[in-house]
């Protein structure tokens, strides 16, 4: 017996292990598999993801022993009307094993999908949007998938005393602990010393037990724990803390991820990341980049990525001072208003604010320059997979948005670029709206492509003053496309322009639909004033006042309307 086939029956013998395929009725394993080519045929209307389908389609119809229905369920996953998944939910309801929840379901496709050692993000896609058609808290997911992780970190299979005299044999010589530790790392996976050292944190919920199917195991198994483990978190445990640049990438002078805290005792390592981006620094304090996300939760695993921090600090303090003298030179031209609709206007900036653009336009240029170059680097860390093989969500507001559109775009020209970005959500983004560069780029995402933009950003529209962008600034208006995979997300109500965004990034993901802190959330609906349109997703009861939020000045009002005396 070899250490992977030990590393199954450890699997085996650690698990209560049941297969749900033999559990559910010919009814109820048909309904199965046809709900989620349903919900496949919503999700993936592409030519791109056809490939991806079909195989997702095959695991699924293998697994539950349905391979002769598989050219009906292709045909499914390839309906272009939409297909009523409601009809499969109501037959599995009547499963005798479902009666405790629907849950069960996925979990199993949780584990259906990581059984090849790779957690595409369109399956992660595909769960979350199964959970939601069952009308579950998509937080279960997060949950299950720490288990698995927990899990697998247990696989560590037991030496033969041929390896063990062999690790012996490496520690004598070894002159360094941690040279001793790579030593051991050979035998029993150096990927497992890294994912172990991180996973204190118990299991949670109910564990695997009930749900992991034999034929699962024997998938996990055939490949062996350490195997699998070393692809879904990559040759260092994943961890996008020690990754460098193998060389130097255009201008680029600083490129490095650190750990975004979540206070959240869940381990070291997810099964799914996600990497902020922010787009400018008001200090040299490494708290500059993590103080505008300190209560996002979208992950419990979550990064910031850390670039050209002299660049971004010297347009941020131009930003500073830009704005500072911008606000003197609207209040002295106001009084030579009697309406103040023109005064920002491209046709109309004042002869004050024109007389000091040199010391913006300079950091400006730098800056948006550095930052198209940064997101190829992006995009290259993704596409050789540094983070292992799992989802990531990209977040990003200003020239941090900037980052993620031109890594997308990247990403969008190479081979083997789907399945890795799950969601990618871009806030204030200063670049093209083009429709067609947008598609593109969507296509490559498995989830949600957000624009997030502010029609009052006078500042952006300053900065393009110059440029003659047939197509339009996205951080300033809706990106006009023909599919539905682009999410125009106006936050005109919340921000009064691009200053405002690190201060109200917590107002702005709740608005977009991205999971904060629980304290964070209570605290903005009971203490601050928050935008009428976000009563509803926030569940806010009828007794609290709403306001719409305002500037310091009120320049929400003079972007485009034509001045008027």
């Amino acid at each position: 017996m070899d250490k992977y086939d030990r590393a199954a029956q450890h699997i085996k013998e650690s698990l209560n292990t049941k297969n749900l395929a033999e559990c559910l009725s010919q009814t109820g394993r048909f309904s199965y598999c046809a709900l989620c080519a349903t919900s496949l045929s919503c999700l993936y209307k592409y030519p791109l993801n056809v490939d991806f389908k079909l195989d997702c389609l095959r695991v699924l119809c293998n697994h539950l022993k349905l391979m002769l229905q598989l050219p009906t369920m292709r045909e499914m996953a390839n309906c272009e009307l939409p297909l009523d998944a409601k009809v499969y939910v109501r037959a599995l309801k009547k499963e005798e094993v479902l009666k405790e929840g629907m849950m069960i379901i996925v979990q199993d496709l949780l584990l259906l999908a990581i059984s090849n050692g790779t957690y595409d993000a369109r399956w992660r896609v595909l769960i979350l949007y199964v959970t939601r058609v069952f009308d579950l808290d998509i937080n279960t997911v997060d949950n299950f998938e720490l288990n698995v992780v927990n899990c697998l970190s247990n696989l560590l299979p037991v030496q033969t005393e041929q390896e063990q005299a062999d690790a012996a044999r490496r520690i004598r010589v070894s002159k360094t602990k941690r040279f001793a530790l790579i030593g051991l790392a050979s035998v029993g996976g150096g990927i497992l010393l890294g994912l172990t050292g991180g996973l204190a944190a118990p299991l949670i919920g109910t564990g695997l037990s009930s749900v992991l199917g034999t034929s699962i195991v024997g998938a996990i198994g055939s490949v062996g724990g350490t195997a699998i483990v070393g692809s879904l978190f990559g040759v260092a445990g994943a961890s996008l803390t020690g990754y460098k640049m193998h060389k130097r990438v255009g201008d680029i002078e600083e490129f490095q991820f650190r750990k975004l805290s979540t206070d959240i005792e869940t381990g070291d390592i997810h099964l799914h990341i996600t990497i902020v981006i922010s787009g400018w620094l008001n200090d040299d304090k490494e708290t500059s980049y993590s103080k505008p996300w300190e209560y996002l939760r979208d992950s419990p695993e979550q990064y910031y990525l850390r670039y050209e921090s002299s660049y971004l600090l010297e347009f941020g303090k131009a930003m500073e001072y830009f704005f500072s003298f911008a606000v003197s030179v609207a209040v002295q031209e106001s009084l030579k208003y009697t309406v103040l609709s023109g005064l920002m206007a491209a046709i109309a900036w004042p002869a004050g604010i024109l007389g000091l653009a040199s010391v913006i336009d300079n950091p400006w240029g730098v800056c948006c320059r550095r930052s198209a170059q940064v997101g190829k680097q992006l995009a290259e860390t993704l596409l050789t997979h540094s983070h292992g093989n799992r989802p990531v969500t990209l977040i990003g507001y200003s020239l941090g948005a900037r980052v993620i559109y031109y890594c997308l775009r990247e990403m969008s020209q190479r081979e083997k670029c789907q399945g890795i970005v799950q969601d990618a959500i871009l806030i204030g983004t200063p670049c093209t709206r083009n429709s067609s560069d947008w598609n593109k780029i969507s296509e490559i995402v498995a989830g949600r492509v957000v624009n997030a933009y502010c029609r009052s950003d006078w500042f952006l529209k300053f900065l393009y003053r110059t440029l003659s962008m047939h197509a339009g600034v996205a951080g300033l208006q809706a990106i006009q496309s023909v599919n539905d995979r682009i999410e125009n997300i106006d936050l005109t109500d919340i921000v009064s322009g691009h200053f405002e965004y690190p201060q109200k990034l917590t107002e702005i993901l709740m608005y977009i639909g991205v999971n904060v802190d629980e304290s964070a959330r209570i605290k903005l609906i009971t203490t601050q004033s928050v935008p009428e349109k976000m009563c509803e997703s926030l569940k806010i009861n009828d007794d609290y006042t709403v306001k719409k939020s305002k500037s310091v000045i009120d320049l929400t009002t003079i972007d485009t309307k034509k001045n008027e005396t």
